[in-house]
């Protein structure tokens, strides 16, 4: 088990890096998505090419490989069985896991931290001192995610149909949002209708751009309680570092309590560090019987 390699896959895009265990030399890939959830027999190709594609810029084959795989979706049983099934690439050992796991051992290069992804969504994962790993929240679009863009964007939806309801004329930031998804029941009811997360997280960065007004900031205050529940929930009294992932990080972070501020850092590793501090555990530890 001469090589080490993580692989870090979602619904844009998948990368990969190799790392030789004796010298330490790197070799870098990326393909296209591979979101289980999205597309399974898609991620099986994405995931075998860049394989591939690493496996000629070293010159060896996957035999010599330990291999950790993060992949949005393999949190889903099913889906973890069926990729694992399929995948038919003859590493040393290999282990399929959740992108959320690896991202939560590189932020503090595998030490204890607590981690707080907000994007389209939001979770919060914890890794104690003893490899203890616990995940709050992250129960999806339609019951949580409190704090994540898709919420946001229906919360300021939701402000839009009272501004409809109370005949109000529209601010710049409600112009913003009816251009986008309607701006009376006859074209609001049809996009409602069939808006994805994906949708609602759209429209997420109106919040930020119309700051000053006080709808947006009445939204930021109730998203900025939603991150720091999750946060402390996270945490649970315990003294671990806070770090904050995803596309709205920067904009939450400085909306944190004084408390949180404290424990905040910087991520000191992406998914593929975590990647690769698990394929080293997993490439050290005992073969089963």
């Amino acid at each position: 088990m001469s090589y080490l390699l993580a692989i870090d896959g979602g619904g844009t895009k998948t990368a990969g890096v190799l790392q030789a265990v004796v010298s330490g030399q790197r070799w870098q890939a990326a393909s296209g998505p591979a979101q289980l959830t999205n597309d399974l027999q898609q991620a099986l190709i994405n995931v075998r090419s860049l394989v591939q594609d690493l496996c000629r810029q070293a010159g060896i084959s996957p035999a010599g490989i330990t291999a950790v795989i993060g992949l949005a979706g393999a949190g889903n049983p099913a889906l973890h069985k069926a990729f694992s099934q399929q995948l038919a690439l003859p590493f040393a050992r290999w282990q399929l896991t959740t992108d959320a796991r690896t991202s939560l051992y590189g932020a503090n290069q595998g030490k204890p931290v607590a981690v707080v992804a907000i994007g389209t969504g939001s979770v919060a994962m914890r890794l104690e001192a003893d490899g203890t790993e616990l995940q709050v929240g992250g129960w999806g679009f339609n019951i949580g995610d409190e704090g994540g863009g898709a919420w946001l964007g229906r919360e300021l939806v939701r402000e839009l149909l009272w501004q409809l309801d109370w005949q109000k004329p529209f601010t710049p930031l409600f112009s913003a949002v009816a251009a986008r998804c309607g701006k009376d029941a006859a074209s609001l009811l049809p996009w409602l209708k069939q808006a994805t997360a994906s949708d609602f997280a759209a429209l997420a960065p109106l919040v930020y751009q119309y700051a000053s007004e006080p709808a947006a900031q009445r939204l930021q205050a109730r998203q900025a309680d939603a991150i720091n529940q999750l946060a402390l929930c996270c945490l649970a009294g315990q003294d671990l570092p806070l770090v904050l992932l995803g596309g709205l990080a920067t904009a939450c972070a400085a909306q944190l309590s004084p408390l949180l501020q404290q424990r905040l850092q910087a991520a000191s590793g992406d998914a593929l560090t975590g990647g690769l501090v698990l394929a080293q555990a997993l490439a050290t530890a005992p073969s089963e019987a």
